[in-house]
């Protein structure tokens, strides 16, 4: 596997010039300070300016935290103040104060669990062993919780999930080549986020979204709230074994990379003997060479602690799995900052 150099900005000055590499080591403070904030109820309580002193009373806290707090939001450009007052930025304001409708916060929470986990990160590279073992060779252990977390653990991902979703969902939408398709399968719909969204941007489109029945409850939900539930049917099975309806388009969106190439050659081959000749696969995936942002070379890490065998799949890997499953014409494109697509015709 061949993955493309990250986008990386300019470091400030000359070659030798350490700032970007201080930067790199103390980013954890960021996300850290973030997390810690929104557990304690700063962003609810600074929709309102608060000095240090009345947001450490309202929140049971001492000043010199409060104002340690404050002064990193600051920072990060989530809180500003005028005089002794603090408050939300916008971008706080909309996504980090709880009942927003972009409300990032569950997303926040699964990412604020994996700090224990990383800080054994080299345990795992050591071992090329799973931390956490939520997805087994054969696929996820419990349907999407970890071990020891139960159904409470599927809802927290399902959830981190979403947030993540969001920021892909409308853009794959736009670029699916759907034009004339009356049905596709969502193969591992996850949240049922991108479900939501080709139903939207498509309206004689029907889809049924496929997943652990444990996750399908949650996506009921989801396709309630977003009163699409005339277009999209979720239906509970394992993708890997279970039977699927027919259909002559199936999307694969953030499913291939949990798994090793042995269950993913499975699971792509496994589409091809479905589909009808004329048929296509759409791979979505965190391709570092198709997407433009940093994140997808960042993201085998997480698929290292989560996983037995998963790994970043860039679309020559993927490219590679389905001319050998019997697919003909391949095209690959960006599809946001997190993503690329491959579009693959039978």
């Amino acid at each position: 596997m061949t993955i493309a150099s990250a986008p990386v900005a300019p470091a400030p000055g000359s070659a030798e010039d350490s700032s970007r590499v201080h930067g790199i080591l103390t980013a954890y403070l960021q996300s850290k300070a973030v997390f810690t904030a929104l557990e304690l109820g700063f962003f609810e309580s600074l929709e309102e300016p608060h000095t240090v002193s009345e947001l450490a009373s309202a929140l049971g806290l001492q000043q010199r935290p409060t104002r340690a707090l404050l002064v990193a939001l600051t920072g990060l450009d989530l809180v500003r103040h005028a005089g002794e007052k603090y408050t939300n930025s916008p971008e706080a304001s909309r996504y980090l104060v709880a009942g927003r409708p972009e409300y990032m916060g569950g997303f926040a929470d699964h990412q604020n669990s994996h700090f224990a986990h990383f800080d054994k990160l080299a345990d795992a590279v050591r071992e090329n062993a799973s931390l956490n073992q939520r997805v087994l060779k054969q696929g996820y252990r419990d349907q999407g919780a970890a071990a020891g977390e139960g159904r409470e653990g599927t809802a927290r991902l399902i959830q981190a999930m979403r947030v993540s979703s969001r920021l892909q969902a409308d853009k794959l939408a736009e670029a699916a080549p759907l034009e004339g398709v009356s049905h596709i399968l969502d193969l591992g719909c996850g949240s049922g986020d991108y479900s939501i969204a080709l139903a939207r941007r498509n309206p004689g489109l029907a889809v049924t979204s496929l997943d652990y029945p444990a996750v399908i409850d949650l996506v009921r939900a989801n396709v309630a709230e977003a009163g699409v539930g005339d277009q999209v049917t979720p239906h509970p099975t394992d993708i890997m074994n279970g039977p699927w309806p027919e259909s002559a388009t199936v999307m694969l969106s953030h499913v291939l990379d949990g798994y090793g190439p042995e269950r993913a050659e499975h699971l792509i081959k496994r589409v091809y003997d479905h589909l009808p000749e004329g048929g296509q696969l759409l791979v979505h995936a965190h391709m570092p060479s198709l997407a433009a942002g940093l994140f997808p070379y960042m993201f085998g890490l997480i698929l290292l602690v989560n996983t037995e065998e998963g790994e970043v799949r860039d679309d020559e890997d993927i490219v590679g799995w389905v001319k050998e499953a019997g697919f003909g014409s391949v095209e690959t494109s960006n599809i946001s900052l997190l993503s690329g697509l491959v579009v693959a015709t039978k």
